[in-house]
């Protein structure tokens, strides 16, 4: 098994680094409730981009208010606009805890309901390329959720205990919520993961991919190319008079690695130069247009 935390900005300011090599993976929360910017997480830019810059496997999740399916669509929404352009290792969960009363206080959800925006959810999660889950204490999965209508989806186990009594499939276990690790001020949430999801999307990687194939630029301009790849990719020049191109740098969004390209001053003709970039055995091509 493998052992993780989840935090959101309740956990304060994690200092990653004394965190690495403890834990395996961690789920980070992108925000809560609708989809609006006031409801995002305070630290999920920060934690992803520390979890990317170390190396640490990482997931997400939402906690979820919705009370009807046009909130659930919002959140799914709400969960997208917070992950474009990142690949998380992990799933993104739908938190359907209800952990301050906030549906109960309000006459609580149906069955049916509760299982319906966890469906919405995933579905759109899962459409957008991502693996998508839900995630529950055990009175949720026994009597407030249809189970057997969210079984493609994965399954994170809400249940402070030394094992598990629930006898349905889950394929990650909340087993605490005071915990006490290094980095983190306060109590933090312990998990056991059975499943090693950062080898599935590693299979699953389309390669190196670069956000442009050609720009035209103007002498003195300055342009980012962002490679999707996992590791550090070897760039060579071609037209070293047209264009100056920088070391490869991690990008903070966790979206892979920057390289700046600027054009130089110009002869009277527009000329051409083109970076290799090579990452994981693939080499993909970028062309540049001076004038």
């Amino acid at each position: 098994m493998l052992n993780g935390i989840d935090v959101s900005s309740a956990n304060g300011c994690v200092d990653w680094d004394k965190l690495k090599g403890k834990i395996d993976f961690a789920i980070l929360r992108c925000g809560y409730g609708s989809d609006r910017a006031d409801q995002d997480d305070k630290q999920w830019a920060r934690n992803v981009a520390e979890c990317s810059r170390l190396g640490i496997p990482w997931g997400a999740y939402l906690y979820s208010y919705a009370m009807s399916t046009a909130e659930a669509e919002s959140e799914a929404a709400h969960a997208l606009r917070l992950l474009h352009g990142l690949t998380p290792a992990y799933p993104v969960y739908i938190d359907m805890e209800d952990a301050d009363g906030y549906k109960a206080k309000r006459g609580g959800i149906s069955r049916q309901l509760a299982t319906d925006i966890c469906r919405i959810f995933c579905e759109r999660l899962t459409a957008a390329g991502y693996t998508a889950g839900f995630y529950a204490n055990k009175d949720w999965a026994v009597n407030r959720l249809d189970m057997a209508q969210l079984s493609k989806w994965t399954f994170w186990l809400a249940q402070y205990n030394d094992r598990v009594t629930y006898t349905g499939k889950y394929d990650m276990w909340q087993y605490s919520s005071s915990g006490s690790l290094p980095g983190i001020v306060g109590r933090v949430d312990l998990n056991y993961c059975l499943r090693d999801f950062s080898l599935a999307a590693a299979s699953n990687s389309s390669g190196l991919r670069l956000d442009t194939s050609s720009k035209n630029m103007n002498s003195g301009e300055k342009y980012t190319v962002l490679a999707h790849c996992q590791e550090r990719p070897a760039v060579t020049i071609v037209g070293r008079d047209v264009i100056a191109v920088s070391e490869p740098r991690l990008d903070p969004k966790g979206r892979g690695w920057l390289i700046d390209v600027q054009g130089l001053p110009p002869e009277p003709a527009v000329r051409h130069g083109h970076i290799m970039v090579t990452s994981g055995g693939q080499t993909v091509q970028c062309n540049f247009n001076v004038r």
